[in-house]
């Protein structure tokens, strides 16, 4: 065709599209709904990509350098990154030569002295204390945050701690908060917190974000400051303050670097400081890399570049989703264009009949595609654009960091403009063949003619899903797994939609056995295939989306969830004692603990086995040690009890199996009282408590119990005083039972009575509860404040069973394909009884009640919905079953030796919720909107 005669094509497209505006709607809806996701999903990621100079500045804030001692004295080598690769010259594991009589005496000179040659002359230092734990004060009570040790105050760190309100702190009594840690602790700017050991509250002048870690409790002390808090917490005294900054420069983890007149920090200043053992990030060094020759790492034969190469199993899933997406827009696509092209059959009869051909008439058709398919990939652009901005506090929130900037990357918006141009014209590519072949009388009259779908067509469809299927299954293991998935899921997919027609047949065979309202519905999707086939694809297409992530995501939490050890029954509350405790700490220990909470239910007192021999009756510690003898059937060396060989040493199944599967306080086997049962095993079992009051061990394990009796393994030692001695082992069987924990915290439990007939001696180790509720986030900040009274250090823990960790991405698109199958459907069975206003017009006028209309448009859209998500189900299962296996196949982050273990889980309640409740939810929505009374129009022929 020429130029001239496309030019009308638009322009009859675009007049048609104006005048019907309702179809239109339906059909950009169509395209622009997926459209919508992926430039939402496209947005989103280039504006979480920070440039080189927001990545520095969030790591050094405005200082030209950041510099870390790695091995002081020695030379080392290092990348223009230093993340992407340094080595020790000489290292440490002895693969390089010996330091140099210069390099030890550098070793032994002051950090001071070091970092006064290694720098540039007029260098300012910020000292930077590296993170640690801290626990600290709140309004309810004590909670573990992570602290910064650097003056925040300092214009150097501006950037790697952002100002939200309140003003810098600039005095010794002075702290900075995260917000995290504000809505955490429930303190505000100006209100105090005091780490824990220390009798000095910190005014909190200054509510802060580190622009990384949005959602982490933090507080930025001076490294002065949180050296002597880390100290007092440790020590449980009061801490002192006051330390001056060059004290502090000398414990620092790393410094800021400032250069006069921000003269830059060169490559070769870099390797001056990498001389003297101080590895080195430079501002310059990174916006301007120094050419490949002048790094002598990259000279290294040894060295190997960690860039390159992305996560194939990313890959893998990236490009399964966008190709799965793409297919689906067509599909979307597909019946809106077969719906049009049925309702401008006259109009195209009318351009046959004076004198059109059929390319001209499959140009009009197309035409469509391209006027419809711009404008749906523009709305959806701009409909994603507007939900990135909108939504954009709380994306940050949810992934933890700020983006750098709102971008919208121009390539990106064109090719996905390209993409709404291009699957709209091949979604309008069998409708505008179709128009084109029809008969010029039939289209003038408003006839149409029903056709069987021919039989090649379905057969097509078999080999296509038979052929896809086993692309996408068995390809996997060639190491080609994105195409493989891919493309065998596509091929598998359309060949559902080849066989679509012949199945609306197989399902229209029901419609006698069903009553009016469906009946008339079924057959008339049967009659109109050319309309139901498209429509039932594009639910299809929705639902396989939905139930491939939804298969997807239920089987790794289900891995997750298997994986996960509970540390007792479901709330359980454990406080674990430290060793050498006095009776007096632990008696206030426990005291503490069940005077801040009224109601935690029974205690139960566990305590450790301590075996001693008569080597050295004087010390008040153990001298030798006890521990489970593994099963026989892990093939254990004889004596290995873990004092022997190394771990690397012995067999995996060994290794595994002995400190047991569970523990608490790590130990496997711990000694207490038939009160410990509930709390520790989640046994209510008064034959089991029988048993351990009678001398029998609870066993968890039946791997561990042999004829009725499970083993211990002592080990003696000649000369507690002498490292160099060497251990002698015996062994005590004792009787055991099996028991099953739900769950299991430790691997046998015996009685104190059981414990002394074996000469074991006992000592504390720690107490459980079972509370009847799981406790809340701030009665455990209440019970950490009252510990923290009466004891320096001590573990408190609540079992709150197994937190999802799915991502946001799977979290998203099991979102994001659900709502977009709930549109499909919605849309494309609106088409479906935008089509059948003649058939209700015709019920109108033989008086059909409204009723009957109602529940007829309503079931046109149900069984659509119905035949697309049993279809859709099916579908799915080939990229979700293809990608799980190819994600727990060898050398895909499975163990690469071994087989596929990883079962695939279906979610039943997912699955019934779309079969069942889709189909409803379209009829509840067709029948409400459907007008009680219709309007009778003229006759068009």
């Amino acid at each position: 065709m020429k130029l001239a005669a496309w030019r009308v094509a638009l322009r009859v497209a675009r007049r048609d599209a104006l005048r019907a505006k309702g179809r239109s709607a339906l059909v950009i809806a169509m395209i622009a709904i997926p459209i919508v996701g992926v430039s939402a999903a496209d947005v989103t990621y280039r504006s979480s990509q920070l440039t080189v100079q927001q990545k520095i500045t969030r790591a050094m804030g405005t200082a030209e350098a950041l510099i870390t001692p790695t091995q002081l004295g020695w030379r080392l080598e290092q990348t223009p990154d230093p993340g992407n690769g340094q080595t020790d010259v000489p290292s440490e594991d002895g693969s390089k030569p010996h330091p140099t009589a210069q390099e030890q005496a550098r070793a032994a000179e002051p950090v001071s002295r070091l970092l006064a040659q290694a720098l540039p002359a007029g260098a300012r230092l910020l000292p930077i204390s590296n993170g640690t734990l801290l626990s600290t004060s709140t309004a309810t009570g004590v909670l573990q945050v992570q602290a910064q040790g650097f003056d925040s105050s300092d214009p150097l760190s501006h950037g790697m701690v952002v100002l939200d309100r309140g003003s810098w702190p600039t005095g010794h009594d002075q702290v900075a908060a995260s917000t995290a840690f504000l809505e955490q602790s429930g303190l505000s700017v100006g209100q105090t917190t005091t780490p824990v050991g220390t009798h000095l509250p910190l005014t909190i002048t200054a509510a802060v974000e580190f622009p990384d870690a949005l959602n982490q409790p933090q507080l930025v002390l001076r490294p002065d400051d949180l050296t002597d808090a880390v100290a007092a917490q440790s020590a449980g005294t009061g801490a002192s303050t006051g330390s001056d900054d060059s004290s502090a420069a000398s414990t620092a983890g790393s410094w800021l670097v400032a250069l006069p007149d921000h003269t830059p920090f060169t490559w070769a200043d870099v390797l001056k400081a990498d001389a003297y053992g101080f590895s080195v990030t430079s501002r310059a060094v990174l916006l301007d890399p120094p050419p490949h020759s002048a790094v002598p790492i990259y000279q290294d034969p040894e060295y190997q570049s960690d860039s390159g190469g992305g996560d194939a199993r990313t890959v893998t899933l990236l490009s399964t989703v966008v190709g799965m997406a793409l297919l689906e827009i067509v599909l979307l696509a597909g019946p809106a264009f077969a719906v049009g092209a049925r309702r401008s059959r006259r109009q195209l009869g009318l351009i046959a009949a004076g004198g059109g051909n059929r390319s001209q008439i499959r140009a009009v058709v197309l035409g469509g595609g391209v006027v419809l398919g711009t404008t749906g990939a523009a709305v959806g652009i701009v409909v994603g654009a507007l939900a990135v901005a909108l939504g954009r506090g709380r994306l940050e929130q949810y992934a933890g960091q700020r983006f750098g900037s709102f971008a919208l990357n121009p390539t990106d918006l064109l090719g996905i403009v390209l993409v709404g141009l291009v699957t709209g014209l091949l979604a309008a590519v069998v409708p505008a063949v179709q128009a084109a072949r029809q008969d010029v009388v039939a289209s003038l009259t408003g006839r149409g003619t029903i056709k069987s779908p021919p039989r090649w067509l379905t057969g097509l469809g078999v080999l296509g899903i038979a052929g896809g299927t086993a692309v996408a299954l068995l390809g996997v293991g060639t190491g080609q797994g994105s195409s493989s998935i891919l493309g065998g899921s596509v091929v598998a997919e359309l060949g559902v939609v080849a066989c679509t027609p012949f199945l609306v047949g197989l399902f229209g065979r029901l419609s006698g056995r069903l009553p009016l309202g469906p009946r008339l519905a079924l057959r008339d999707s049967t009659r109109n295939r050319s309309r139901t086939a498209p429509a039932v694809a594009a639910v299809m297409a929705a639902v396989a989306g939905a139930v491939a992530v939804s298969v997807y995501q239920s089987s790794s939490e289900a891995e997750s969830r298997a994986a996960y050890q509970a540390s007792g029954p479901m709330g359980s509350v454990a406080l674990q004692l430290q060793s050498g405790d006095s009776p007096a700490r632990v008696a206030a220990e426990v005291a503490a603990v069940q005077s801040t909470i009224a109601d935690l239910g029974p205690r139960g007192d566990l305590y450790k086995l301590v075996f001693r021999n008569d080597c050295d009756t004087t010390s008040e510690g153990p001298c030798g040690n006890v521990a489970l003898q593994p099963p026989a059937a892990a093939h254990c060396p004889p004596g290995a009890g873990g004092w022997g060989a190394p771990d690397a040493e012995l067999p995996s199944t060994c290794t595994h199996a002995l400190w047991g599967n569970e523990s608490f306080a790590g130990q496997s086997v711990v000694v207490g009282s038939a009160a410990a049962l509930p709390d520790l095993l989640g046994i209510h079992d008064q034959a089991a408590a029988q048993a351990l009051a009678d001398g029998t061990v609870l066993v968890t394990d039946p791997e561990y119990v042999t004829d009725g009796h499970i083993t211990l393994e002592l080990q003696k030692v000649s000369d507690a005083a002498n490292s160099d001695s060497k251990a002698t082992t015996t062994t005590v069987q004792l009787p055991a039972e099996v028991v099953t924990g739900k769950p299991a915290a430790v691997t046998a439990l015996l009685s104190p009575s059981a414990a002394a007939s074996a000469g074991l001696r006992t000592a504390a180790l720690g107490s459980v509860w079972a509370p009847p509720q799981v406790m809340s986030s701030a009665d455990q900040q209440r019970l950490n404040a009252a510990l923290g009274k009466v004891a320096p250090s001590y573990s408190l823990s609540v079992e709150r069973g197994y937190q999802s960790n799915s991502s946001a991405i799977a979290i998203g698109l099991a979102i994001a394909a659900s709502v977009v199958a709930i549109g499909a459907a919605a849309i494309a069975t609106g088409l479906a009884a935008a089509d059948s206003q003649a058939d209700l017009a015709t019920l109108a006028a033989v008086g059909a009640a409204p009723r009957i209309r109602r529940v007829l448009s309503g079931f046109q859209c149900a069984v659509i919905a119905a035949m697309g998500a049993l279809l859709g189900s099916a579908a799915g299962l080939v990229p979700a079953w293809a990608l799980w296996h190819y994600e727990n196949s060898p050398g895909q982050g499975a163990d690469p030796t071994g087989p596929v273990s990883a079962p695939l889980v279906m979610p039943w309640t997912t699955l019934a919720a779309i079969v069942v409740g889709l189909p409803l939810l379209a009829w509840l929505l067709a029948a409400g909107c459907t007008r009680s009374r219709m309007v009778l129009s003229r006759r068009t022929a």
